[in-house]
């Protein structure tokens, strides 16, 4: 670090006007570095690009979120107005929402895009250390670092996160172009484009709030004048944080996620919050017990209680030194690691755990700057030592890449996210609980079973009931899925899925009356459930009911308009009630979903013959003989006459 004074004082000139030579540009050998990092990087990652989606909120944010299902304009204003089990990252949604448009459910598509995203954040950290003036071979000891580190699989695995891998893009995309906005000689393009890419990442994590305080940070390491007016300068970046920051908050609450479900005391919490520290900067050096879930323990263990001070009082004393001794490099690191990561330390607790890898993403690579900048630095010092350095970074960073490829085959599917949290975890009920689920729909009932009864041992409430239920419904075992529904329902009377759920086997066991009441309570509890008001139409049905079943209908695909069958029974139903006029859009519609099913042209053909259109009906007749459908003889009489 004795270097840093001499160095910096080169560096300070990139806040005079007109310096526009200082801003960054790529050589050849630049580019052989970044092509020899992103190669090894997505050598790393490819054996996410085999894995499933899996049950721990993939299911929430696309499979089953019906804003995902249709590209249209409703579903995008949708997307962009509500929050998806708490969290407000729309962006993320949204590319979603494109992907399964073009190609459906196809996990390979959704992973590729992670790790493509995860090489553009790759890109960026190594553009922006060779900004910070580091050299070509210490930028790439950085930016391979922050590719390869084992901590970056729970982002760039899962596919829920890409809001990770998507905010960072935009984020390290916006501080790049504010160094080169210092760095230029303040030149108002790189600032507005700063701005633009720091709106765009706003809407993909909450945690791109962060960047206004890392934008003070690069104003210090070179040497801007500490005064208000910086803080000024960067009013409307505060600002945009404040608004998405609230905006995110509210959600959270509105949604229950910030509800402490803990006991904790906020000393407590704040003890919780400063042990997460210290286990992050550990977990830097030695990722070790990388788990999906870290479930809040009943009771704080005794190490929570000495870790977080010494964390805490380490990181500020090493600031206050660093601050002191002009070691900007390293102040610059620290304080990009503390800044990005104090918001997710779960002082205000969100979620069901008290850590999450994925909480590293960006914080970390305050750190790896650190690492590169003393490659750097010792390198040039002491070139015996740095040789030393060199390769024993090499070596660590090779084992980081073999570590990385191991945990990225833990998200291969459910079964195995699951097994891997229970080899730590195995007194909590929800990956028991999750595991169960994917083993209920793989129809491994036996097993299913075992960890139903293994999560209700460790602590029974209403959702686990009704999973057990579901796999007794399956098995078409309705007393037991009943004696199961009844049992959900008396820990958690409020939750309507329950009440649906037991609607279904009752209108199963012909008890329609029960099954009515069942539904009509579990909507009036849960209005957006979906395949509540697909059930209850076929209630109405059987009872005649025609409008009703209408209005379930339509409430239904207000939800789910990508739908074919739901249009088409619209259709039917029209048709039955002799609105045959009514009926032709909701078949055509059904048609444009799905233009190989013979049932709906059939349906079409009789719409035209209620209607008496002669020539429609005969040519409708032609596309139906194709499908080979049983044409029923008053319709067969009708055509006759044609």
């Amino acid at each position: 670090m004795a270097n840093n004074k001499k160095q910096n004082k080169n560096t300070v000139k990139s806040g005079v006007k007109g310096k526009k030579s200082l801003v960054q540009r790529l050589d050849s050998q630049d580019w052989k570095y970044i092509l020899g990092i992103l190669a090894l990087t997505f050598i790393a990652f490819i054996p996410a690009l085999t894995n499933d989606f899996v049950n721990w909120d993939d299911d929430y944010n696309l499979a089953n979120n019906a804003n995902t299902a249709l590209l249209a304009w409703d579903n995008i204003v949708k997307i962009f107005s509500q929050p998806v089990i708490g969290n407000y990252n729309p962006l993320p949604i949204l590319t979603f929402t494109v992907e399964r448009a073009i190609f459906g459910l196809n996990p390979t598509v959704y992973h590729v895009n992670n790790v493509l995203l995860h090489l553009v954040c790759v890109f960026f950290i190594y553009r922006i250390f060779r900004s910070l003036d580091l050299s070509a071979l210490a930028s790439g000891a950085g930016a391979l670092l922050f590719g390869i580190h084992p901590m970056r699989v729970e982002s760039v695995a899962w596919v829920t996160e890409r809001k990770d891998v998507l905010f960072g893009a935009f984020f390290l995309a916006a501080l790049w172009f504010y160094i080169q906005y210092v760095r230029s000689g303040y030149v108002k393009k790189y600032f507005y484009m700063a701005m633009g890419l720091f709106f765009i990442s706003l809407f993909a994590k909450i945690q791109a709030v962060s960047l206004p305080l890392t934008m003070l940070l690069v104003d210090y390491y070179f040497k801007r004048p500490l005064q208000i007016k910086l803080v000024i300068e960067k009013w409307a970046f505060f600002m945009l944080s404040l608004m998405i920051g609230l905006i995110g908050i509210y959600f959270l609450k509105d949604q229950g996620s910030i509800n402490d479900t803990t006991t904790y005391s906020l000393v407590e919490r704040l003890f919780i919050g400063g042990y997460s520290l210290g286990v992050y900067l550990a977990k830097f050096i030695f990722p070790y017990i990388m788990s999906p879930l870290y479930p809040y323990p009943a009771e704080l263990p005794t190490e929570v209680y000495i870790i977080g001070p010494v964390a805490v009082l380490s990181i500020l004393s090493f600031s206050y030194i660093a601050f002191r001794k002009d070691w900007r490099p390293a102040l610059f690191g620290i304080l990009f690691f503390l800044f990005n990561v104090m918001f997710v330390l779960q002082v205000v607790g969100a979620g069901q755990g008290f850590l999450a890898d994925r909480f590293t993403y960006i914080p970390y690579a305050g750190l790896m700057f650190i690492v590169a900048y003393g490659l750097q630095w010792v390198l040039k010092e002491k070139p015996q030592t740095g040789k030393v350095y060199m390769y024993g970074l090499g070596g660590l960073m090779a084992v980081y890449m073999l570590m990385t490829w191991n945990q990225n085959k833990i998200w291969t599917n459910s079964d195995t996210l699951w097994t891997h949290v229970l080899k730590y975890y195995d007194k909590t009920p929800l990956p028991f609980r999750n595991r169960a689920n994917y083993r209920r729909d793989e129809g491994r009932t036996e097993e299913a079973l075992a960890d139903y009864n293994s999560a209700i041992s460790l602590k029974p409430d209403g959702a686990l009931f009704n999973s057990r239920a579901k796999l007794y419904f399956d098995l078409q075992k309705y007393d037991v899925a009943l004696e199961n529904y009844n049992k959900a329902i008396a820990l958690d009377s409020t939750e309507g899925e329950y009440f649906i759920n037991r609607g279904a086997v009752n209108a199963l066991t012909n008890h329609m009356q029960a099954a009515l009441e069942d539904f009509n309570k579990g909507l009036q509890l849960k209005p957006d459930h979906a395949n509540g008001y697909k059930n209850r139409s076929l209630i109405f049905q059987s009872l005649g009911q025609w409008e009703n079943a209408i209005s379930d209908i339509t409430k239904y695909l207000s939800m789910h308009p990508e739908d074919a069958d739901l249009w088409y029974e619209r259709g039917r139903i029209n048709n039955v009630l002799n609105k045959a006029a009514e009926a032709l859009p909701d078949l055509d519609k059904a048609i444009q979903l799905n233009n190989k099913q013979g049932l709906y042209y059939y349906e079409k053909l009789k719409s035209f013959l209620l209607l008496g259109q002669k020539e429609n009906a005969r040519q409708m007749y032609n596309i139906v003989k194709q499908y080979g459908v049983q044409i029923e003889p008053k319709v067969q009489a009708s055509l006759d006459e044609l």
